[in-house]
């Protein structure tokens, strides 16, 4: 077995753990992101008792952000998402946070904690609101009791949770035309190109008509 990699980010987030050992609360966070690709429900519950409890103006930060990013090295678009997903399982699934934080190992292999990306699937699939509650259902059921990831949730529900619009399919074929005219524009405007000046420089203005006035 090779050695671990210790990171500079590691080393200095283990060096504040020592530091801050005296404050539980502090140490607990700390550690916990450092793992929380792993134990992601974890730190998400500890930075809620973190922002709730306003722990981190004792511990000499001006805001959360700030010590989200100072102290954890977590961006602040990482820390919506923990905060954001752990809520949504607060209010819609609190029977998975019971049981990440009472399960056995042997229970925890038979209902695998989800994964952050599920949550948010589900999240977002309840907040769009186009599948019916029986579905709504069955989505938590394989996202939060069978364990089902993201990109499997995508490819059995994403066309009932997130049905495409009249809007959506006129934005995808726009989208396709102009980028299919901007290649044919850059392809004929080429050296060696073997469309003939007068031609390329028709193709070109109509080209220029067509993005004109699907792009306005």
């Amino acid at each position: 077995m090779g050695a671990n990699i210790i990171t500079k980010t590691d080393r200095q987030m283990e060096d504040r753990m020592i530091a801050v050992q005296a404050d539980p609360l502090r140490s607990d966070t700390l550690q916990k992101a450092r793992s929380f690709k792993r134990t992601w429900l974890e730190l998400a519950e500890a930075l809620t008792k973190v922002q709730s409890t306003n722990a981190w103006q004792g511990w000499g930060f001006p805001d959360f952000d700030a010590y989200c990013r100072k102290e954890l090295h977590l961006r602040g678009s990482t820390v919506a998402k923990l905060l954001g997903s752990y809520r949504f399982l607060e209010t819609s699934a609190p029977r998975v946070i019971e049981r990440a934080r009472n399960a056995t190992i042997e229970e925890a292999f038979e209902a695998p904690i989800p994964s952050l990306p599920a949550v948010e699937f589900v999240q977002r699939a309840t907040a769009r609101g186009a599948a019916d509650p029986e579905t709504l259902q069955t989505i938590q059921r394989v996202a939060f009791e069978e364990g089902a990831d993201a990109p499997l949730l995508a490819k059995q529900f994403k066309a009932i949770a997130f049905p495409e619009t009249e809007a959506d399919k006129r934005e995808k074929m726009r989208s396709s035309i102009a980028q299919t005219a901007r290649k044919l524009s850059s392809l004929i405007a080429e050296d060696g190109s073997p469309v003939p000046k007068k031609l390329a420089i028709r193709v070109e203005e109509v080209v220029g008509e067509l993005l004109e006035a699907i792009e306005n």
